[in-house]
């Protein structure tokens, strides 16, 4: 095969064509920092980048659930604290109104109160936050307690996954805490009858109530510690997500990313490359030329 000036042009033309991409491929590595743009850059760093990326991201989702969780807790908790404060006032004027030394229409006054400490209660445990009840387990769209203090959720204690795969309880059962399901007393049914005792005058009955109104208080102050330990819970879980999130974000750095002295090194390669194509491109026109001339 006869080598022609016109095969010799487009060999060189080739040849610096290839040696100026080299070397702009990795002016690009150190100016944007990224190793891996493409696929084919690094087929098993690519393959890496797509796992670490799916993993930030569930953990993103686990984050954003377990911190509306986190919400509801807290909201949780001060309600509970508002019921422990309701239920302190009860206890009060039950020993208080229950001394022999108190009037009929005193107790009567007093009878109004608990009767409205009760509806305080029920207003309070039908908190809502973002549309959704806190306190009625899986039925989250209807108030948990209706107006005579009957409970209308449900058994069920919400979970959320506060760690690929783990779950941990997000909710407390007002059922068990106001209503003493499973073996409590019912709270709501005792200040009833404790204001029905004062209203009737019956300050015996009204004393017998304290302990019973007693065992309410310790119920909801287990309320408050078990809602306590979940927000504790929650806050580790959102611990350990953050430090899982930014080991595997540096994972996903260092397949991604270029170790810029490692890059500064080829950019400098490819630059003398290019120098040294574009030299010896010359030279062989420079020639070819002469040879021409002769």
């Amino acid at each position: 095969m006869r080598v022609t000036n016109a095969l010799i042009y487009e060999g060189a033309q080739a040849q610096v064509a290839a040696a100026r991409d080299r070397a702009f491929q990795a002016q690009q590595k150190v100016t944007d920092g990224v190793r891996v743009v493409h696929p084919g850059d690094d087929p098993a760093a690519a393959s890496m980048m797509v796992t670490h990326q799916m993993a930030i991201d569930r953990l993103a989702t686990i984050d954003k659930t377990v911190s509306s969780a986190s919400d509801e807790l807290q909201t949780a908790d001060g309600a509970l604290q508002s019921v422990s404060t309701l239920l302190a006032r009860a206890r009060d004027l039950s020993v208080q109104l229950g001394n022999d030394t108190y009037s009929a229409s005193e107790r009567a006054n007093g009878a109004a109160e608990i009767r409205g400490i009760s509806a305080q209660i029920v207003q309070v445990m039908n908190t809502q936050i973002g549309g959704r009840y806190i306190f009625g387990g899986n039925v989250d769209r209807t108030p948990p307690f209706d107006v005579s203090g009957n409970y209308q959720g449900d058994t069920a204690t919400r979970q959320v996954e506060v760690a690929p795969g783990l779950l941990q309880n997000s909710s407390v059962r007002a059922d068990q805490i106001i209503k003493g399901v499973g073996g409590g007393v019912d709270i709501l049914g005792n200040l009833g009858a404790i204001a029905n005792a004062l209203a009737s005058n019956d300050g015996a009955t009204a004393r017998g109530a304290l302990d019973t109104l007693q065992s309410g208080v310790d119920q909801v102050a287990a309320g408050l510690a078990q809602t306590g330990t979940l927000m504790d819970g929650m806050a580790n879980a959102q611990s350990v997500s953050a430090a899982a999130t930014d080991a595997v974000k540096k994972a996903l750095s260092a397949e991604s990313e270029v170790d810029i002295f490692d890059a500064s090194s080829q950019l400098a390669a490819a630059q003398q490359g290019l120098e040294a194509t574009l030299t010896v491109t010359a030279k062989s026109f420079q020639y070819s030329l002469l040879d021409f001339l002769k």
